[in-house]
């Protein structure tokens, strides 16, 4: 699963910080299926999405927290097995 963060100005001041923290918090063999990767800017966020934005695959998630992103993440994975 490819995750992209993104870590540009206003997503970091919104708490992208803390979705990488969460990341970092999942289960080992949930991290190793991650393709983690760090964006400077989407382009999403100027009146369209509201920031911190995260791409998972090919598709964004807005108001990102790191209670949502770990829920996403681990529905994704057990709907994948």
């Amino acid at each position: 699963m490819k995750i992209e963060v993104c870590v540009g100005t206003t997503c970091h001041l919104m708490g992208s910080s803390t979705l990488i923290e969460a990341l970092n918090d999942l289960p080992k063999d949930i991290k190793e299926s991650l393709d983690l990767k760090y964006n400077l800017c989407f382009n999403t966020c100027y009146g369209k999405m509201k920031p911190p934005i995260v791409k998972i695959d090919n598709e964004f998630y807005q108001d990102m927290t790191p209670e949502k992103l770990k829920d996403i993440i681990l529905n994704l994975v057990k709907n994948k097995k």
